[in-house]
This record gives structure tokens, sequence and C-alpha cells, in this order.
């Protein structure tokens, strides 16, 4: 487990930053990734066209902040529906795959910018961080889920096997990719998937 700062508390600290992350954000609520003008952000927060370049150096760095927020805050949602779901292990991974899925569906762009291919987490220390964040709940949660003896590599495995049927889950339903003929909706669909990985891990050897 890593200790993190929380990057929205990290970028109050400077309040133009700030302004310039929540516009970007606001945008990216009905805006793609790839349609985003950082022109359009700085008239909205009322200052120069240079000023996401000149409090973050680059495009790339800028980008890295926002998704850092963004990140951070769906890690906020997230502990939150985790937390509320009590002490079940099983239940504590499907609130945290509801929190994921209902990420994707209602700020789609922001997920997509914490994804994107041409940003690397590295780029910025809040980016990085709210990754870090992230995947130690994940961890934590998957970990709860597992019988005794599990060792840690299997539990970094399984981790990733879970992010992946959600995430791949997800995205094939909000791109409208599931047929129609297949009974219930993402959630459903993601319970299921998860409720078989929990029997597995639980199964006699």
């Amino acid at each position: 487990m890593v200790d993190t700062v929380n990057a929205a508390a990290a970028v109050a600290d400077d309040p133009l930053e700030m302004r310039l992350v929540q516009a970007t954000l606001q945008i990216l609520r009905t805006t793609p990734v790839d349609k985003l003008s950082l022109r359009r952000v700085a008239e909205q927060v009322g200052v120069s066209h240079q000023a996401p370049y000149v409090h973050f150096g680059s495009k790339r760095r800028f980008l890295a902040a926002v998704a850092g927020v963004g990140l951070d805050r769906a890690a906020d949602a997230a502990e939150i529906k985790v937390a509320a779901a009590g002490s079940s292990p099983i239940s504590r991974l499907r609130a945290l795959a509801r929190a994921y899925t209902e990420w994707v569906t209602h700020e789609p762009h922001v997920h997509d910018l914490d994804l994107a291919l041409h940003i690397a987490k590295s780029e910025h220390p809040w980016l990085q961080t709210a990754a870090i964040r992230y995947w130690n709940l994940l961890h934590d949660t998957v970990e709860a889920c597992q019988p005794p003896g599990v060792s840690e590599a299997d539990v970094l495995r399984r981790c990733t096997i879970v992010w992946g049927a959600v995430y791949g889950i997800s995205r094939l339903a909000a791109l409208g990719q599931v047929p129609a003929s297949v009974p219930g909706d993402a959630s459903e669909h993601i319970s299921f998937a998860l409720d078989a990985l929990f029997a597995g891990w639980h199964a006699a050897p």
C-alpha cells in the first residue's frame, strides 16, 4: 500500500490552477477530449490563453493534472460507495464496480482522459497520486474477497482481472455493443461476472 495526498487538495493551493482545472472538467462533461480547446478553457476562466501553459508547462502536463483531479474525485465517490456497502467483501466489490460504471456512464470524457494513451501517469504528480489511490482501493477490496493463503502476486493478478472485466463490460455497454438479446444492463452483467469470480476464488481445489 502507498500513502497518497489528495490531488484536489493539492491543486487548491493555487486558486487559478484550480479554476483552470475545474473549468476543463466542466467542459469535458459535454466535450470529448479530442475536441477540447485550451483557448476555450482560458476564455471561460477569463485569463490569457497562455495561462494553462504558463502554470503547467505544457498541454500534456495540464491535461494530466486535470485527469488527476478527475480521477481523485472518482476515487472519492468509489470510497463512499464501498464504505456504505457494509462489511461483506463481495458487496463491497460490487459497490466499487458500480461506482466505476457510474463514472464511465456519467463522465465518459473525463474517464477517457484518465486512460488516454498520450498521457502518462508520470506527466503530473496529481495523476500519479490519484491512480495509486484508486489502485489501492481496488487492491484492498479484492484482497478482502480472497480465501486464506492467497499470495500477493495472485491478489495483484485478480485485481487486474476484476478491473478488466468491469472496464470491458462498462465500455461495451457505453458504446452500445452489447447485443439487445442479452438480458440485463451493464450493472447486472458486471455483478454476474464478479459473482462468478468470487465463487471461483472460493471453490475447493
